[in-house]
């Protein structure tokens, strides 16, 4: 696995549950729990993220609750995303290395961050997604690996072949030209799970040199 290349919309959960900035805020508790999540986006009319809701901003909402007297709460209207929702939102583009995603997780201490492209959500990541990268099954790397070097580069299993192991990735055939090489291994290592790459390819013409 190359973090620095690998980007977060390879690992992310996509589709993230939404909410709009007028979605009572009962409604949005009830999301969660029965989704099973810890946040939900919030969106604006043009679909763009306006900040995030989170268990956290729940329990502090009850909090500011209980130091309001009994006819403050009686009367005030009910509550909704845009006013109890963290904002602006923490988020990282889709095209974000993984590595500088793991970075921000340290920084910030957050368990989750909304992936977005062009300013709206398209997914979500945890930290356990991250972790996930390194418990990836082999044969899965190994069925993900020979389909990418079949619809990229042409190379089927008379050309090139992988094997995987503990998530290291040998490349061994031949290939017409010397400069596929690099780009077998660049596109080798961007796969989620892939550890190391180690490239035997071996060439026809030196188009490099």
């Amino acid at each position: 696995m190359n973090t620095s290349t690998t980007p977060v919309a390879a690992v992310m959960t996509p589709k993230p549950v939404c909410a709009r900035l007028d979605t009572p805020v009962k409604e949005i508790a009830e999301t969660l729990t029965r989704r099973g999540i810890s946040a939900v986006a919030v969106v604006d009319r043009r679909g763009l993220i306006a900040g995030v809701v989170s268990e956290f901003d729940l329990v502090r909402l009850l909090r500011e609750d209980r130091r309001r007297h009994w006819w403050q709460r009686a009367t005030a209207p009910p509550r909704t995303a845009k006013d109890v929702m963290s904002s602006p939102a923490r988020t990282v583009a889709a095209g974000e290395p993984v590595c500088d995603v793991a970075a921000r997780f340290t920084e910030t201490g957050l368990r989750r961050l909304f992936v977005v492209a062009d300013g709206r959500p398209v997914g979500v990541v945890a930290r356990r997604d991250l972790i996930g990268m390194f418990s990836r099954p082999d044969i899965d790397i190994d069925h993900e690996v020979t389909t990418l070097l079949w619809k990229a580069l042409q190379l089927g299993p008379e050309r090139a072949r992988a094997m995987v192991h503990d998530g290291v990735v040998t490349v061994a055939g031949r290939v017409e030209r010397r400069s596929e090489i690099a780009a077998v291994t660049r596109l080798v290592e961007a796969v989620p799970g892939v550890i190391e790459v180690r490239n035997g390819l071996d060439f026809v013409w030196d188009d490099v040199a």
